[in-house]
């Protein structure tokens, strides 16, 4: 015995739409964005110092970061963004004058062929515009 579908009941099947796939697609881009995003952050290339293995941590995604990177020629970038010494400054000063709890660590990270004296530049203008929470970056051996 065959069943007959009329006309209707068949147009009535094929209008729903499926957004399992839609939704598959929304989570994986979702995973890639929070994945990236991080990695974002890190766009200048340098070579770091090395360090022993276990030294420093990743970057907790919980935890708000600014990156500070110093260039082999001493060029200084907040992320991605090139900035002069007067602009990190500035930079400084508005992290300063937020609530301390709310403050980003600045993490350093400055080529390995630099002269030390360039680091300790930057370090003790984060801490004369009242910056406390600081790291060095390194790769590991």
């Amino acid at each position: 015995m065959a069943r007959s579908f009329s006309k209707q009941s068949r147009l009535h099947v094929m209008s729903e739409l499926n957004v399992t796939p839609m939704l598959d697609l929304c989570f994986c881009l979702l995973i890639i964005f929070m994945i990236a995003t991080p990695v974002l952050e890190q766009t200048t290339a340098i070579n770091l110092p090395k360090s022993d293995k276990g030294v420093g941590k990743a970057a907790d995604s919980k935890v708000q970061y600014r990156f500070v990177t110093i260039a082999a020629d001493g060029a200084l970038s907040i992320g991605n963004r090139a900035v002069t010494r007067q602009q990190l400054e500035v930079e400084f000063a508005q992290i300063a004058a937020l609530p301390e709890a709310d403050q980003p660590i600045v993490r350093v990270r400055g080529d390995g062929g630099l002269t030390y004296q360039k680091v300790i530049d930057v370090l003790s203008l984060a801490k004369a515009k009242g910056l406390t929470k600081a790291a060095l970056d390194s790769e590991i051996r």
